[in-house]
């Protein structure tokens, strides 16, 4: 059996993975949007004998094309330090063009039609339309041990970095695989978009087990009530990215599955 380690940052993505892929073969971990701790699960995964690391979850936009619900395959991870962790070349070709940074559709019908600049992942859509689309956006990611939270740390980090998102599991993750010599990917849906500070009250929403203190959040929140449509704004793209991720992971897997094939 072909084992794939998948590594999220939080419970709610972890939850989506398992009610769309779950199965014998995906092993999903939770690393609570820990760098090191993606790194220790992974290693762990992959001396276990897992034939990839997969890094699944929603990331901040730093490219301002990006908006809340669209899907990046990132091409490799950098991180501050200067160290750059390419995605696996095979798994990188199954899921989308080879040109950096340009959008491509990957079809969710088994024939392709005419003219289509997409290519068929074999399966059609959990809806049963054979016409539909899984819009990607192919890019660099950050990885981050720190959150960036602020417009303006977006701005300057892309134009640094020339990242599309970033998040902070990825990296850690990506670390772990190729010190094992494990073919590794990531895909990301985005979340908060460049053009969007994130409230002070988010900032320590995430517990160590990768679940969310709504209670905390909501008790910093009403600190400084003009957080709460922020906070509001946030939950409502944070929903955006994980419905994205629940409607084409099953897609997305089969392919991922198909290519790491005996």
């Amino acid at each position: 059996m072909t084992i794939i380690a998948v590594i999220c940052g939080l419970k709610s993505e972890a939850d989506v993975v398992r009610n769309t892929v779950g199965g014998e073969s995906i092993r999903v971990e939770i690393s609570g949007a820990d760098a090191q701790r993606a790194y220790q699960l992974s290693r762990a995964a992959c001396a276990n004998g897992a034939a990839a690391v997969v890094s699944v979850g929603v990331s901040g936009g730093l490219d301002p094309a990006l908006a809340p619900g669209d899907l990046v395959i990132g091409e490799a991870v950098v991180v501050e330090e200067g160290s750059r962790f390419e995605a696996d070349a095979e798994l990188l070709s199954q899921l989308t063009s080879a040109h950096p940074g340009k959008s491509r559709d990957l079809a969710q019908h088994t024939e392709k039609s005419d003219g289509d600049p997409g290519f068929s992942v074999g399966a059609p859509s959990r809806a049963g339309r054979r016409d539909e689309r899984i819009r990607v956006t192919s890019g660099v990611l950050y990885g981050s041990d720190a959150i960036i939270d602020s417009v303006a740390a977006k701005s300057e980090l892309f134009a640094s970095s020339a990242a599309v998102a970033v998040d902070m599991e990825s990296h850690g993750a990506a670390r772990a695989a190729a010190e094992a010599g494990v073919p590794f990917i990531a895909v990301r849906a985005i979340a908060d978009p460049a053009d969007r500070a994130l409230p002070l009250a988010a900032l320590g929403a995430v517990a160590p087990d990768g679940s969310t203190r709504v209670l905390k959040t909501l008790w910093e929140a009403a600190k400084a009530p003009g957080q709460f449509p922020a906070l509001m704004q946030l939950g409502s793209d944070s929903n955006k990215a994980l419905a994205r991720l629940r409607r084409d992971l099953p897609a997305i897997f089969a392919q991922l599955e198909k290519a790491l094939a005996p």
